[in-house]
């Protein structure tokens, strides 16, 4: 029974280790990214855009500036000055609105900007609901990730009802993608196996205890 125990405990501390992803050491040459103010909402445009800087930075592949940290702030394309950002080593910039459209409908519209090229590369358009504003920023966060990196995002491992629509530099929709899909948190369904785990140990120390109680009971008789 101890090596039962033994093992479980073995196999929580492998999962405890899987719930928690820490990034100790960045890419060596992380990609520059400036992010500027969204527009829109200011709190739900803060709070957006917090959550996409914090995902980046998480990834460890990222170098992020926000506008207190740039030579110019840009609030439309044609008012980029890309001079200004190749000053500062920045690769790309990233730009975008909120649009509360009513009280349970907003999209959040945004693109980038490769600094090299000297033009848009991407924009896309998220539609979600105002009490989902962290998924809905995970969910922008992962097609950024995505379009600078050509690795899929994991940001978003649940996603409420989405829609994005990304267009080519023309303006013309490439692509249209759909969700409704509601999937399970990796996090969510190792935090349930570590919960059904510490059931079975605390059960196996109660029977260990009371077989060891048991023990004593009949060495002192």
């Amino acid at each position: 029974m101890k090596k039962q125990l033994l093992i479980l405990l073995l196999m929580m501390q492998s999962i405890s280790s899987e719930l928690m992803l820490e990034i100790t050491k960045g890419s060596d040459d992380p990609y520059s990214v400036a992010i500027l103010n969204f527009s829109g909402s200011e709190d739900v445009s803060r709070t957006i855009q917090g959550v996409i800087i914090n995902d980046l930075k998480r990834t460890g592949e990222f170098r992020v500036l926000e506008e207190n940290q740039l030579l110019s702030s840009p609030s439309a394309e044609d008012e980029i000055n890309y001079d200004d950002f190749k000053l500062l080593n920045i690769d790309y910039i990233v730009m975008a609105s909120i649009i509360e459209e009513d009280a349970n409908n907003l999209f959040a519209s945004y693109k980038i900007f490769s600094v090299k090229k000297k033009s848009q590369i991407r924009t896309s358009k998220v539609f979600g609901i105002p009490n989902k504003l962290r998924q809905l920023a995970h969910y922008m966060s992962d097609g950024i990730y995505e379009e600078i990196t050509g690795i899929k995002g994991v940001a978003s491992t649940r996603l409420l009802y989405v829609t994005e629509e990304i267009f080519n530099k023309e303006g013309k929709k490439y692509l249209k993608k759909d969700s409704s899909q509601k999937i399970m948190e990796l996090q969510t369904r190792a935090q349930n196996i570590a919960d059904s785990l510490t059931k079975k140990i605390l059960k196996l120390n109660s029977e260990i205890k009371r077989k060891n109680d048991d023990e004593e009971i009949s060495g002192e008789k």
